[in-house]
């Protein structure tokens, strides 16, 4: 066995995740920590053969297990950097914009095994070309009498105080222990190859930015069993694990590539590190507590959006959860007759309503992914996690009714269940019997334990938390500080601890969400009260398990949150 220790020195990781420049990596990739290593060899006055020789033998042994704890995304602070040569800078910057739009493109298309790489792999090479070529006209030295017009005010651009400022972010987590194991379980490294590798490691300093300080040994004794393991899955036979994540790992030839790519882009800044792509899972152990879950259960009825020439579907954004999910209740309702049970009405009796947990409608948008667009994709039926067979019979038999009421219309095929939107038009939905393809139809993807959680829809607040755009900068943050308290105890509510941290805000957390104010206003109570929206962000000691609704529209659609992808 061979095991590669990091001790993160300063108790956090900076590094920006290779699809998302707003978020840190976790857990590092092996191909980060193979070309930490690399770096290490090249930067030495005497490189050694046969360091050489055990850096080779190590990226032959494939992709190794990851040993990481739990971790929190910090919060992302844009530091505004003076640019040490405005001229050069202001001439490069369409350059190199869209050399960071092909790789980021390259990256996308690498992780989801997407077609057309070898097309994003030439226009990358064609943008880092032209970047390299305008980096080199505006280095090149100046012929006298040739400085034209702008000379003066070129060179006075360059003095302490009138630099230009550029944003720079710097994604960082926190781990709960901040060491990291790369293990090799099958790997039988020589006694030689063994002190090579500690020796090197030895001289490793830092992984990812520079602010990440680290040190790296190789690791004598046992790896211990109850550690968080991330393997990689070769077959992907592994369909049950409780996360997954795509890691960038080597294989035999890396450190060539390096030393090629380094010759190659020696003067070109943010290079692309070479490296494949692995999926790593976590299973979830037996032996693992169970994380603290909610009054919502996880085996939902997920109906899809159908879109065939005979059945249109219009394409309607996250703002219209509501006005589907009450449509799509009355059908249920007048499906199931007279007599509906508390668990599918809401109500104990007429016009008094239920007190416990029932049936939340939750339409579910297309969000947290960089080509997100909020569109509703189709409808989950969560069913409470203390409904008994009774009930959940209640809700199955609401289903099936309706699908036998469109048997006897000639004209309807009974696997369409229409939900009728007025002026939007019919959203036809199907009952999904296979898990879908498309992970925002997936119950995991609600689900999955997290420490981290971001709203797709906004929270309807239970308490109106005061004036939230009041010009008063102490009243403005009185009504934060009101709104974060009640999603906080809105959590509890529905069974879940007090999260250490809630952030309230009005602009969506995840890419492809829609402001509050793009959503219609949204009453509750007799007399009707409007509730005032909020999207939120909250954060927990420990990880817990979805789904996550909160606040008075809960079982409408509206404050559903999704875990964060860093799994922390």
């Amino acid at each position: 066995m061979l095991a590669l220790e990091v001790a993160l020195l300063t108790g956090r990781y900076v590094a920006t995740a290779f699809d998302d420049r707003g978020r840190a990596e976790w857990p590092p990739h092996p191909a980060r920590l193979f070309s930490a290593l690399a770096a290490t060899h090249f930067e030495a006055l005497e490189r050694s053969a046969t360091e050489r020789a055990a850096l080779e033998w190590l990226e032959a042994l494939g992709a190794p297990d990851v040993l990481a704890s739990e971790a929190s995304q910090r919060d992302i602070a844009t530091v505004f950097v003076p640019v040490n040569d405005t001229s050069v800078v202001a001439s490069l910057d369409d350059e190199a914009k869209s050399v960071d739009d092909a790789r980021d493109a390259l990256a996308a298309a690498r992780a989801s095994g997407a077609k057309g790489i070898a097309t994003l792999e030439k226009k990358l090479a064609k943008a880092e070309t032209r970047f390299s070529d305008a980096l080199k006209r505006a280095i090149e030295p100046v012929a006298a009498g040739k400085e034209g017009k702008d000379g003066p005010h070129r060179a006075a651009s360059l003095l302490p105080d009138r630099r230009t400022r550029q944003p720079r972010t710097f994604p960082s987590v926190t781990p709960s222990d901040p060491r990291i194991v790369f293990a090799w379980p099958k790997a039988a490294p020589s006694e030689e190859q063994r002190a090579l590798l500690d020796a090197l490691a030895a001289r490793v300093v830092r992984l990812g930015h520079s602010s990440s300080l680290v040190a790296v040994r190789v690791k004598l004794d046992a790896v211990a069993a109850e550690s968080p393991r991330w393997i990689p899955d070769e077959t992907g036979e592994l369909r049950e694990p409780e996360d997954e994540a795509t890691l960038r790992v080597v294989e035999s030839g890396q450190l060539a590539a390096l030393d090629a790519t380094f010759e190659r882009q020696a003067d070109v800044p943010g290079r692309v590190m070479p490296a494949s792509f692995q999926r790593y899972v976590r299973p979830a152990t037996t032996h693992d507590e169970r994380a603290p879950t909610t009054a919502f259960g996880q085996d939902w009825i997920v109906l899809g959006r159908v879109n065939e020439p005979r059945y249109p579907s219009p394409r309607l954004p996250s703002t219209r959860v509501v006005d589907i999910a009450r449509s799509l209740r009355s059908a249920l309702l007048k499906s199931f007759g007279a007599n509906a049970p508390e668990v599918l009405s809401g109500h104990r009796a007429p016009g008094e309503r239920s007190e416990r947990a029932h049936l939340a409608i939750v339409p579910l948008p297309f969000v947290g992914h960089e080509r997100a667009d909020g569109s509703i994709l189709g409808v989950a039926l969560v069913v409470p996690s203390d409904a008994s067979r009774d009930e959940r019979h209640a809700i199955y038999r609401a289903v099936d009714s309706w699908r036998r009421g469109l048997e006897r219309r000639e004209d309807a095929d009974a696997q369409r269940l229409p939900v009728h939107l007025g002026r939007a038009g019919i959203l036809h939905l199907a009952v999904l019997e296979d898990e879908a393809s498309n992970a925002t139809l997936l119950p995991r993807t609600w689900c999955k334990r997290s420490r981290r959680w971001s709203s797709a829809t906004p929270v309807a607040l239970d308490r109106n938390p005061g004036d939230l755009r009041s010009p008063d900068p102490r009243k403005q943050a009185r009504a934060y500080e009101e709104a974060e308290e009640t999603i906080a105890t809105a959590c509890q509510h529905i069974g879940l601890p007090r999260p250490a941290l809630v952030t309230a805000m009005a602009s969506a957390p995840l890419a492809g969400g829609d402001k509050t104010r793009q959503f219609s206003p949204y009453a509750t109570g007799k007399p009707p009260i409007q509730r005032v929206l909020l999207h939120a962000t909250l954060t927990f000691d420990s990880p817990v398990e979805g789904p996550i609704l909160l606040g008075s529209g809960r079982y409408l659609g509206l404050g559903l949150f999704r875990p964060s992808r860093d799994h922390g």
